[in-house]
Parts: structure tokens; sequence; C-alpha cells
């Protein structure tokens, strides 16, 4: 049976947190493009005050951030198992479903934990409401437009998707647009190619990149599910991945509200 557990990701334990480091490419690759990014747009243009990697685990943006000049994060995660393995950073323990635990931080970064929360939507409007006159976002985050090849092999298949339902980028678009000047807005497409549907679950499953939430695919399923799966280079089932990557700025001279 394979089940790709929904909800808050939250990594427990010291095996699972270091399958999760080892097998997170994506996210690691994601985190260098957005401090790249970062560096090129707003780099000179941090005010003071509290800054936060959310979702952050083991660190990956905070230390793509600092190696580009970015002044320290905070990382705040759930999962202490992930945060233990953050070396070198101030981490925070934190369940994201609630309010910010600063007020009127300077910039918040976050990269693949958005689309874990149970109203991303939300959650962004919040974020950016809470951020300073002048304070940045940065955010990646995987949208709809993902696994298109897997949508397309469980309608073929007849079995369920199991998918996480991933948030559409028009809607954070504006949500963004409510808040931000936007200095950089684009959506990142990666196609990644598997020997099989089941070792791409299992990809999943460790690296905790997303999780069902639709209950399980018996043996039988799951082999219809492989054969329908649209192939690419040698025989691999094909996995795509649309990712929004963002930059923004909250104009200054806006007031928080309280």
């Amino acid at each position: 049976m394979t089940n790709l557990g929904a909800g808050v990701r939250c990594v427990t334990g010291p095996a699972a947190a270091a399958a999760y480091v080892q097998e997170a490419r994506l996210q690691r690759g994601v985190a260098r493009r957005l401090a790249t990014l970062w560096r090129c747009t707003m780099a000179n243009r941090l005010p003071p005050g509290p800054r936060l990697d959310l979702g952050g685990g083991a660190g990956a943006l905070a230390l793509a951030l600092a190696s580009k000049g970015c002044p320290p994060l905070e990382v705040v995660d759930c999962s202490v198992s992930l945060l233990r393995l953050a070396t070198g950073l101030q981490v925070r323990p934190w369940n994201l479903e609630r309010r910010l635990p600063v007020a009127e931080p300077a910039l918040l970064a976050s990269n693949f934990a958005l689309h874990w929360l149970s109203q991303p939507l939300v959650s962004l409007d919040q974020w950016c409401q809470a951020l300073r006159s002048g304070g940045q976002l940065l955010l990646a985050v995987p949208t709809s437009g993902s696994f298109t090849s897997w949508r397309q092999a469980a309608h073929q298949a007849a079995v369920p998707w199991t998918g996480l339902p991933l948030p559409s980028a028009q809607q954070l678009q504006e949500v963004l647009a409510t808040h931000l000047q936007l200095h950089h807005c684009s959506l990142l497409q990666r196609r990644q190619g598997w020997p099989s549907a089941l070792a791409f679950f299992r990809h999943l499953k460790r690296s905790d990149l997303t999780g069902g939430a639709s209950g399980r695919l018996g043996p039988g399923e799951l082999r219809r599910l492989d054969r329908c799966w649209p192939r690419g280079l040698q025989g691999r089932v094909t996995v795509e991945w649309e990712v929004l990557m963002v930059v923004g700025e909250k104009s200054r001279g806006v007031v928080v509200p309280p």
C-alpha cells in the first residue's frame, strides 16, 4: 500500500530528518536560486528588524541567503529534529498554523513550506500584513500546475488522485499584489524522471516534498497508475514541478494593521 500522509509537514525523529535533508535536492536548488534573486534585487534595501526563515527545516534557505551577504535569519519550523540539523543557525520551534512569533518582521523567507499549511492563502495574507514598512518577502512554493503527468495517469488508470492540493499561482499572486511591490514574480518549471511511480512516491515520502490528501492506493491501483504514467527517456516516469518564485517589498510608509 502507498500512503502519502496529509497535513502540516512536521518531520519527526533524527532518521527521518536526515533522510529529508539527503533527498531534498529540489528545495536546495530553489533556495540557491531564490537567494540569488534577492542579492540581485533587494540586498541593499533590507530594513532593520527580525528576519525569519519560515518552515526552514535544516536551514537551506537561511544558509543560501547568508552566502549572498544576507544578515542571519532565525529558522522557524515545527520539526525539532530538522532544527537540530540547522548547524550554526538560530532556530525556533513553532507551528506556522499559528500567527508569526515576532511582530513587524523585516524579512520573511519561505521555501517549499507554505503549501503545507491548512489555508495557504490566508497564511500568506497574514505574512504580508505582518511585514514592517519596507519589509521583504522571499517565497518559493509549488503550485497547482505541478504533477500534470501524475494527474493524467491517475485519470487514465481510474485511480484516486492522492496528491496534496496545491495553491494556484494566480490566487497567490493576487494576495501578493494586494500588499507588496513585486520585484520578481515568475513560475519556475522543472521536470524529473524516476524509474517507476513507486520510486517517485518513495522519494516523496523520504523527502517530505508533498503528500497525499485522500487515502491510499492498493498494489493493483499502483500498478495501473504506473502503466498509465507517461514515460520519458529510458522509460522513466516524468514528473513536472511548477514553483512560484517571488521577491517582494512592502511599500515604505504603509502602516501595519494592529
